[in-house]
């Protein structure tokens, strides 16, 4: 067989080949996360919490310390990230409480997401309580889908 029949027999395999991994992986939408930052200051006890009815998300914590500061006590934001692992609907809580056997509980968010089969990410609705009066109530946690 010489080299053209060889090219002949090779480039239309070669290009289906395309076809079929670009059909596969073309355009398909990178996974989406889900990110809150909140107020958070663990050396009061309180720390966040995060529950879900159906575990369609692995989650990781990072807390900030508030910037320019030494002071002892002193808060700062924790970034929460929720990460899709299946397909679904679920309600993800995250309460902010001391989590220990007669310990208080400040505030508490409920949030229901569908996580599509590429895992894209929907919030379908949202509730909650902030505790607090109008001169203490914490910052609302902002809620970020990337």
């Amino acid at each position: 067989m010489n080299a053209l029949n060889l090219k002949k027999r090779i480039l239309p395999a070669l290009l289906a080949s395309a076809v079929v991994l670009c059909a596969a992986g073309c355009g398909k939408k990178a996974p989406q996360t889900v990110k809150f930052t909140v107020p958070s200051n663990p050396t009061t006890g309180y720390t966040w919490e995060v529950t879900q009815e159906e575990e369609l998300f692995d989650v990781s914590s990072e807390f900030i310390k508030a910037e320019k500061t030494d002071a002892v006590g002193v808060g700062g934001t924790e970034v929460i990230t929720l990460t899709p692992k299946a397909a679904g609907t679920t309600k993800v809580t995250l309460s902010y409480a001391q989590h220990w056997e007669g310990g208080n509980e400040d505030s508490s968010m409920t949030y229901q997401f569908k996580v599509s089969k590429d895992f894209q990410v929907k919030m379908e609705s949202a509730t909650g309580s902030i505790a607090g009066d109008a001169d203490t109530l914490p910052e609302t946690p902002q809620m970020v889908i990337e």
